[in-house]
């Protein structure tokens, strides 16, 4: 099976190269057989790296331990779900795996090839299937995952007791996914500036292809805060780790390509920016890999290598041609992305969207000059000089302030030139309700001055995004009478775009509130206590109950071999008992680093209890760490609303309507339009005339018989059913 799988990626590497050459001529020379050739190879590479990882994967839940990734990654003692996710904890699987999804969205591309402009298409597809190509060379030279051992083993060494997660299962996952999908974009950027194709045809057709890129490695980030915070046990959630940043970094460029594309599709302006950031976006998460995986950037957190590796070349070569290939086209092509418009004033939404990519992207740059810091100090001078939390600290925090002030500054913003008698109304409301929340605050006993104004900053963003909802939802009642229910579903449908992203926007608004609360209000004590004792944690009192120690997985040996120390205690809270709680700390003999810890939380909404075990004596005498962080579980609940924010963005229109009259259409395409954009005035006159039209339209009320009530017909003199005399005569 080995040699299949083997057999399936070299096949992959030469189809791949065959479509780069195939779809790059038969664009140039005008040859259509060429191209559809090309198409025809990209979908082949799809169905052989699907094999090649069904077949990985098959190997790791057989056990096949004559498999060198195999024998690395599980062992018998491994539950079926760490067996399957053992597929990426390596660095062959987690190159095949992002092969694979490459594979995929590629052949997606290609059926959805009538959407694009055929050279745009063709040049695409070059660019997609050049980028297969690396990833399955990668794989045949210096990262089989099919390798084979001389002997096979009668046991694997298992898999790292901190992957034993279900962060494991989704966090890596995601993030390759997330770092997969920028190839779209850039690839077709690529195409765009090869072509001459420099229109907004590039850029609406990569729309939803980019939205997903950054859903998913934006979700993958938080899906590894929550990892770290319930794994590792040290009460956080990141740690400024280079791993960490190395994520973070194309996530920031993507943000700001998200945004800078829409001043483009409406404003014909920023078509260097949209270039240079999906290039970037792309860039960087192979620079992701490459701290990761090069071992020249150290991680203490993660500690993937620590030494270069012979991948790190592959990658550096690859980074150089993706990166000044693109610029040098890009500087050839200048002339043609001149922009149309020009900012017209410093209050204006285009300068929100400007000051907007400027924040994102100096961000972006902080994070990445701190992350390479360690490694240009040693080339330098000789020894590793790294930056702490501080530094990033010092740096990202008043910029991501300065963004979440951004989100309900815009919406308030005119296009082109916002003056101060439609701007001050709109911002006298946020900015009251944000002096009140601040105030409240303080009277409260919250004196921290960054907590003040990152609460204040939060309600000012939250007035605006709940204001632009409102005004959108009484301009549909006013013109159309629907209910409030009705009426908001149909406004957001009609604007999916425009309230999906005031959905993410309320989504970083939670986040910013955990961040803030957990940050700077989190609080620690160390307690030493035997069994049956109590201590009292500002509202919580804990109870020492039980205590176990015992060896679990000792035979055969493996990494899950281990001790297992386990405390168990009892939380009370106004006198009554509300969780019990086992926090544990293992000791697998095997590792380097034997320690492992299992931390305990009690969740709410207002703060997490987290119990740390640091140690536990034979008679029970227990140390412990025990936080509480303020909250906390914002920081989850935005989450989750930035993926619903985000599905909404994304979801597809529905099926069109037939409408009763012309009227009515123009009606409904201005409330469409006020979804997008700012049409108030238009909305409410079409409202008006539709609503005299609708009244004169009504047929005049028949009269009755005044003695059965039956109606009757001008003309009529006598009842039909009673034979009353009418008053017609």
């Amino acid at each position: 099976m080995a040699e299949v799988g083997f057999g399936t990626i070299l096949l992959t590497f030469i189809v791949s190269a065959y479509a780069v050459v195939a779809a790059w001529v038969g664009q140039r020379r005008g040859r259509p057989e060429l191209v559809q050739s090309a198409r025809n190879g990209i979908l082949a590479v799809a169905g052989l790296v699907t094999i090649a990882a069904a077949i990985l994967l098959y190997l790791l839940l057989a056990l096949d331990f004559r498999v060198q990734y195999v024998y690395d990654n599980v062992s018998s003692h491994l539950a079926p779900v760490y067996r399957i996710s053992a597929f990426w904890a390596g660095q062959e699987g987690s190159f095949l795996l992002w092969l694979w999804f490459l594979a995929v969205m590629a052949a997606l591309v290609v059926q959805q090839g009538k959407a694009w402009d055929r050279r745009l298409h063709s040049c695409a597809l070059a660019v997609l299937a050049f980028s297969e190509a690396f990833f399955a060379l990668v794989l045949i030279t210096v990262s089989n995952p099919f390798a084979t051992l001389p002997m096979k083993p009668a046991e694997g060494a298992g898999l790292l007791p901190l992957l034993e997660n279900p962060g494991m299962i989704f966090h890596p996952p995601t993030l390759f996914l997330g770092y997969a999908g920028y190839t779209v974009p850039f690839a077709f950027a690529i195409a765009a500036l090869l072509s001459g194709q420099l229109d907004d045809g590039w850029l609406r057709g990569i729309r939803r292809w980019s939205l997903f890129a950054w859903l998913a490695l934006g979700i993958g980030i938080l899906l590894g805060a929550w990892w770290a915070y319930v794994e590792l046990g040290w009460g956080g959630y990141w740690a400024w780790d280079p791993v960490e940043n190395a994520s973070l970094i194309p996530w920031l460029v993507g943000t700001a390509f998200l945004h800078s594309a829409v001043m483009q599709e409406r404003r014909r302006m920023f078509k260097v920016w949209n270039m240079m950031l999906a290039i970037f976006a792309f860039w960087l998460c192979i620079f992701a890999t490459f701290v990761t995986r090069g071992g020249v950037i150290l991680s203490d957190l993660h500690g993937y290598a620590s030494s270069a590796r012979p991948i790190t070349y592959y990658l550096l070569i690859f980074m150089a041609v993706t990166l000044f290939g693109p610029l040098a086209l890009l500087y050839y092509r200048r002339q043609q992305l001149a922009g149309d418009n020009e900012l017209e004033a410093l209050l204006s939404r285009e300068s929100g969207f400007l000051f907007n990519n400027l924040l994102f992207c100096g961000m972006a740059l902080a994070v990445f000059l701190g992350t390479v810091f360690p490694t240009l100090t040693l080339i330098a001078r000789g020894e590793r000089v790294a930056l702490d939390a501080s530094f990033y600290n010092r740096t990202s925090g008043p910029l991501a302030m300065a963004l979440v002030l951004l989100i309900g500054i815009c919406p308030i913003l005119a296009w082109r030139r916002a003056t101060t008698d439609k701007l001050l109304p709109g911002l006298v409301y946020q900015t009251v309700l944000a002096l009140m929340v601040a105030v409240i605050l303080f009277t409260l006993g919250i004196r921290e001055p960054f907590a003040l104004l990152s609460f204040a900053v939060c309600a000012f963003v939250t007035a605006t995004i709940v204001s632009e909802f409102y005004r959108g939802l009484m301009a549909r009642r006013r013109t159309r009478g629907e209910g409030y229910l009705v009426a908001l579903g149909r406004l957001v449908a009609k604007g999916r775009r425009r309230y999906g992203g005031y959905i993410v926007h309320l989504a970083i608004v939670l986040i910013a509130i955990g961040v803030t609360g957990s940050s700077v209000y989190k609080d620690e004590w160390l307690v030493s206590l035997t069994p049956g004792e109590e201590t009292t944690i500002g509202d919580y009192t804990l109870e020492y109950e039980d205590y176990a120690i015992e060896v679990l997985n000792a035979d055969p040996e493996t990494y899950q071999s281990k001790v297992r120390f386990a405390t168990t205690l009892g939380v009370h809270k106004a006198g009554r008992k509300i969780a019990t709680l086992v926090a544990e700390k293992n000791n697998h003999w095997l590792l380097e680093n034997p320690w492992v810890t299992e931390v305990a939380i009690r969740s709410s909404l207002k703060e997490d209890l987290y119990v740390i075990l640091g140690g536990l004596e034979q008679d029970g005498l227990a140390s412990f760490q025990l936080v509480v962080n303020p909250l906390i579980n914002w920081l989850w609940i935005g989450g989750v609303l930035l993926f619903v924010g985000a599905a909404v963005a994304m979801w597809p229109s529905g099926r069109k309507v037939v409408y009763a009259d012309r009227e009515e259409a123009e009606l409904d395409q201005a409330l469409g339009r006020l979804a997008e954009e700012e049409v108030g005035e238009e909305i409410e006159d079409k409202g008006r005339a539709a609503r005299r039209k609708r009244k004169r339209a009504r047929p005049a009320k028949k009269a009755t018989c005044p003695k059965c009530g039956r109606p009757y017909e001008p003309g009529d003199r006598f009842c039909a059913r009673c034979g009353q005399k009418l008053a017609n005569e």
